[in-house]
This record gives C-alpha cells, sequence and structure tokens, in this order.
C-alpha cells in the first residue's frame, strides 16, 4: 500500500511568533521624495534644490553612453545632519550609483526639519536617472 504524500503543511516549520519591528511614534517609515502630501512639499523642494546643485552626469558615464535608473533611501535628522544613505536598487552602473549618493551626502547638511513635518527624523526613498545625457530625480517607479 502506497503512503500519501505530504501535505505542504507536514514539509514546512511551524510558525513561531515575531514581535513586529515597531518604529517610534512619529515615524511612519520612509517618505517618497516625490511625495505630494503638504506638509512635506516646501521642505522636500530644499532638499532637491541641494542634491540638484551638486549632482552630475559623470563625464566617462557620458562617453560611454551609460544610463539607468537607481533607488536610494536616506535619513534625515531633526538638526538637517545627514545620518545614512542606502542603495535600494542599483542602476545597473557603479559610477552612476556611486554618484548619486556622492551627491546626497555633498548636499547636506540639509535645512532643520520643520516643526510642521511632526518628525525628529526623516527617511526618505529618492530615484535618481540618468538617460539621454540628462540627471532627473524624485520620481520613484
Amino acid at each position: 500500500m502506497q503512503r500519501p504524500l505530504p501535505t505542504l503543511k507536514d514539509l514546512l516549520p511551524p510558525v513561531t511568533w515575531v514581535p513586529s519591528q515597531e518604529r517610534p511614534p512619529g515615524d511612519e517609515g520612509a517618505v517618497r521624495l516625490d511625495t505630494k502630501e503638504p506638509k512635506y512639499v516646501s521642505y522636500f523642494t530644499s532638499i532637491k534644490l541641494a542634491i540638484e546643485s551638486v549632482w552630475e552626469y559623470p563625464e566617462p558615464a557620458l562617453r560611454q553612453g551609460m544610463q539607468g535608473k537607481l533607488l536610494l533611501e536616506f535619513t534625515i535628522l531633526g538638526n538637517g545632519q545627514l545620518e545614512k544613505t542606502r542603495l535600494i536598487r542599483s542602476s545597473g552602473f557603479s559610477i552612476l550609483d556611486q554618484e548619486a549618493l556622492r551627491a546626497v551626502q555633498a548636499a547636506s547638511p540639509f535645512h532643520q526639519i520643520p516643526p510642521s513635518i511632526g518628525k525628529s527624523r526623516l527617511d526618505i526613498v529618492a530615484s535618481f536617472e540618468y538617460h539621454d545625457n540628462r540627471v532627473r530625480y524624485g520620481v520613484v517607479p
């Protein structure tokens, strides 16, 4: 007599309880740089302008026709200091990724986070696009 095949439930280990990763009050997670939420618009415009003033299309990448889109997350503390930057998704070209990271770092410190935002730190997600000899950012796919 054949034994019945095991079910998926039989094969998987039992589920154990894992505590949720709770965030401190006032920290609802990352905010997109291109958000239209009114409380962020003015402050994020100043961040975009600061980054735009130092962000460049690397000359070697231009010559070789490199194009791509990458996704970064960066954290700004209440006093405007940049706490960290993190590459979430690569453009496929290290030189493009590194330039976007460099631009965010070079643009800091930013203005203090306005009290109207109600947060002591901001995690911001932004895309940076290198396309047709131009740079564009802020739009998250």
